[in-house]
């Protein structure tokens, strides 16, 4: 089964395909790094497939000596910190070498900020 960018079919996601092309994903850089923008579906289960896709591909861009920028947004703003904190969870169980992030010692979990 080949993997569209969006898949999913409540209202954050679902408005966001209706205006967006139904593309494969094809992994590739052309840089000595990788920005990765990755759009979270604001169900924390609907997003483990894709993450766990991303998480190969980084471990072999990692390998390859290539430097990583990854950035988790959710359309529901209050779901980023928490698909984030998920999406550091896969990397670390698969053996993925990355920093610890500091939400590790938090005794809350972060919250989204606002820009408004």
């Amino acid at each position: 089964m080949q993997k569209l960018i969006y898949t999913g079919d409540d209202d954050p996601q679902l408005l966001s395909e209706r205006r967006k092309p139904k593309l494969p994903v094809q992994f590739s850089v052309t840089a000595p790094f990788a920005l990765i923008r990755f759009i979270s579906h604001p169900q924390l289960s609907m997003n483990r497939i894709f993450m766990e896709e991303w998480v190969r591909q980084i471990q072999e861009w990692l390998q390859a000596g290539i430097k990583i920028y990854f950035f988790v947004h959710c359309p529901t703003e209050n779901m980023s910190p928490i698909n984030a904190r998920y999406f550091q969870q896969l990397l670390e169980e698969s053996g993925v070498l990355v920093p610890p992030i500091p939400w590790n010692n938090l005794q809350q979990s972060p919250h989204q900020l606002s820009l408004w």
